[in-house]
């Protein structure tokens, strides 16, 4: 009896250790799927390509929280859009927009004791990712002896540096005097305010002239003409493309 006894003890006493050991992982996994609250990036397929954009199919694992049981759709885009104008290292570029959006299953899980609903759903993402070696066109916004600065698209940075611009063929022209961006006074508004609107507009200072670059400018040695001509458009290859802070920097040469 005493044998019996012992044995029953310790198969209860293994019970009870065997529960509290997949109570415990059960909880820890609960905390771990309540913590990656974010979006993941499952598996992705590539498209279509159109130069440095490409459309990109993609499969996420989503935690929609309980606020959008109702409106799960709403609540995916929600969570959708805080991809836009950001690096997504899964992607491998920055996301300009979304679309095509697909639910994969037709309920979500709630899995342990998380309150958030988990499932699968497949986008298509627009993605600007440049490849080095390829060709890309910006708009000078700064100019100094060191480099040429652009901007893509009128969004996205770009830099070509002094050692990337052929020495044989461009040179560093500085300004002869510091220019003042120089502001013209209109006439005083006349006593009479028989018109208030008309002397509104004659008290406004005139538009302010400035010059491309107050320090200097790029020019052809040959021809003098400033790079990028008159609406500073430069075409460019790509050197190199740099993360950081979920934005790229794309380095340049001519």
């Amino acid at each position: 009896m005493a044998k019996e006894e012992k044995k029953r003890k310790s198969k209860s006493h293994d019970k009870e250790k065997k529960d509290r050991k997949k109570h415990k992982t059960s909880s820890k996994k609960a905390e771990r799927s309540a913590k990656s609250e974010s979006p993941v990036i499952a598996k992705t397929t590539t498209t279509t390509t159109y130069s440095s954009f490409s459309e990109i199919v993609a499969q996420i694992y989503l935690h929609l929280a309980p606020m959008w049981a109702e409106n799960s759709t709403e609540g995916v885009i929600e969570q959708l859009n805080a991809f836009l104008m950001k690096f997504v290292p899964q992607l491998d570029g920055i996301v300009l927009a979304h679309s095509n959006l697909e639910f994969l299953t037709d309920k979500g899980k709630i899995l342990y004791d998380s309150p958030f609903s988990h499932f699968f759903v497949r986008v298509k993402f627009l993605v600007w990712k440049p490849k080095r070696g390829t060709k890309l066109v910006g708009r000078i916004n700064l100019q100094s002896q060191d480099h040429i600065g652009l901007l893509i698209y009128g969004t996205f940075n770009a830099s070509i540096p002094s050692r990337s611009i052929p020495s044989d063929t461009f040179e560093w022209r500085a300004s002869e005097t510091e220019s003042e961006p120089v502001a013209v006074e209109a006439e005083s508004a006349k006593d009479d305010d028989d018109d208030e609107e008309e002397e509104q507009q004659q008290q406004q200072p005139e538009a302010v002239e400035e010059k491309p670059s107050q320090y200097g400018e790029w020019v052809n040695k040959s021809t003098g003409v400033p790079i990028g001509g008159e609406d500073g458009t430069v075409e460019f290859n790509v050197v190199d493309i740099v993360e950081a802070n979920d934005i790229l920097t794309v380095t340049g040469s001519l």
